[in-house]
């Protein structure tokens, strides 16, 4: 017979009272108990490890409103009828069927997250990468890295803002690459023992690249087939930069939020593609340099990184050519819009195109309504949790939260674009506050471990 030992990550969505809290806590008043974790330099809480599960038991870890953060308890498999009377429970898995892959979970490496790390001790900025990294936190196993500036700079900048530099021959890392991002990612990559996944993002192409001349707002890359070529070469040269340190990368996507780049005014950088644009770039020009380069020959190739509502027509217009199939592997989607965009687009474009995968790329809280950091709200932690269960149900591999850790303000954003993040950091007091939210990314960071199979 086989015999399984299952532990189970649940999300405890509950109002529970009288619950012990594994950590330092810090409370906001309001109308609800909003409670974030406090740590410094020299404590931080940690995952509570599995350890030995006995015959007949499972291990739960909880979450609650009231303070619980994935507390470890350990369950019996068993129900009370009566006063003396039981009956086991029995876990029934099919495991001849088959759904997606999880591939991972993980955040992004902005510059202001590496801001936030570059301004704290080295004992927090370990706090903060074991926190999301290592054997006793999130245990992330995937990062995005934007190509160059977003929103989430000081500024705007490209690796060559040299115009008419076909040949890019100025082409070079900026000091936010060198101070910001290839620091952190490389002991990120240490705390993960080389299985962290990377993949790029560009927000824009260098400004005279565009109509318009600039990264910053709307438009598209100038109808010049020496921009095209250009363009494709700047990403390898990207990633061959990125080599020099040691980083390898796992994939790409061609644009953040392609769609954004029809507004002329859009406060930040963006380039505009639509499906049909995106399509030629990539059979024409990146696919084949992508491929005709052996370091970047196997990188997986995303293409719209944009909200699912426009899904499956993107997914369509590019996979149902047959040169562009060639070099497209999975479809990157942005929780934004999603209360407008049904889950069952994700369904059509599944059915449409069985064999490309469909994976999370960017989310987060505070950009709408309310812009910047709620500490210690609950409903965020639900509203985290009730889109990954969605899009885990309707074909995502996987989920990538947004920054990784901003200020008290949600910043620093030259666009003045705030918003909230797992993590947030107090500077002055030397601090770090982890949100709800982060706890409900770690319960799907670990969402079912099957430990000690054995056959008897």
């Amino acid at each position: 017979m086989k015999r399984l030992k299952v532990v189970i990550w649940i999300l405890l969505i509950s109002i529970c009272t009288g619950s012990s809290t594994p950590c330092n806590p810090k409370i906001y008043e309001g109308a609800f108990k909003n409670l974030v974790c406090v740590c410094n330099a020299t404590l931080c809480d940690e995952i509570e490890p599995i350890g030995e599960i006995g015959e007949g038991k499972a291990v739960v870890y909880r979450s609650t409103l009231d303070g619980d953060r994935l507390k470890r308890m350990s369950m019996k498999m068993k129900e009370k009828l009566g006063k003396e009377e039981t009956v086991n429970v029995t876990i029934s898995i099919d495991a001849s069927e088959r759904f997606q892959q999880i591939f991972g979970f993980g955040g992004a490496f902005t510059d202001s997250a590496g801001d936030q790390l570059a301004a704290v001790s080295e004992k927090l900025q370990d706090q903060i990468l074991n926190s999301y990294f290592g054997e006793n936190g999130l245990e992330y196993n995937v990062g995005r890295v934007p190509m160059a500036s977003c929103d989430f700079s000081t500024h705007e900048y490209s690796y060559d803002d040299v115009r008419d530099d076909f040949e890019l021959k100025h082409f070079a890392l900026a000091d936010e690459d060198l101070k910001l991002k290839i620091p952190f990612i490389q002991k990120a990559m240490e705390k993960t023992k080389g299985k962290l996944q990377l993949f790029a993002s560009p927000w824009s192409a260098p400004g005279w690249m565009k109509v318009t001349g600039r990264m910053r707002g709307g438009g598209a890359m100038r109808n010049d087939e020496q921009v095209y070529k250009a363009y494709a070469n700047y990403f390898v040269k990207f990633f061959e930069a990125y080599s020099s340190y040691s980083i390898p990368f796992w994939g790409l996507t061609i644009q953040n939020e392609p769609s954004t780049g029809a507004d002329m005014t859009w406060r930040w950088q963006t380039m505009n593609y639509t499906a049909e644009t995106m399509r030629d770039f990539l059979k024409d020009y990146l696919g084949p340099q992508l491929k005709g380069n052996k370091l970047t020959e196997s990188l997986k190739v995303m293409v719209l990184d944009d909200g699912r509502g426009l899904l499956p027509g993107w997914a369509d217009t590019i996979f149902n050519d047959t040169e562009a199939n060639k070099y497209a592997d999975g479809i990157a989607v942005h929780w934004y819009g999603n209360l407008y965009s049904p889950a069952v687009l994700l369904d059509i474009t599944q059915r449409h195109h069985p064999d490309k995968f469909i994976f999370g790329t960017e989310a987060c809280a505070g950009y709408a309504i309310h812009h910047g950091p709620i500490m210690g709200d609950w409903f965020t932690a639900e509203n985290y949790a009730s889109d990954i269960i969605s899009d885990l149900n309707h074909h995502f591999i996987g989920w990538t939260d947004w920054n990784l850790c901003l200020d008290e303000k949600g910043g620093p954003t030259w666009a003045n674009n705030f918003v909230d993040s797992p993590i947030i950091v107090n500077r002055k007091a030397q601090e770090l506050y982890k949100q709800p939210m982060f706890y409900a990314m770690g319960h799907f960071r670990h969402v079912l471990v099957i430990l000690d199979t054995t056959v008897q």
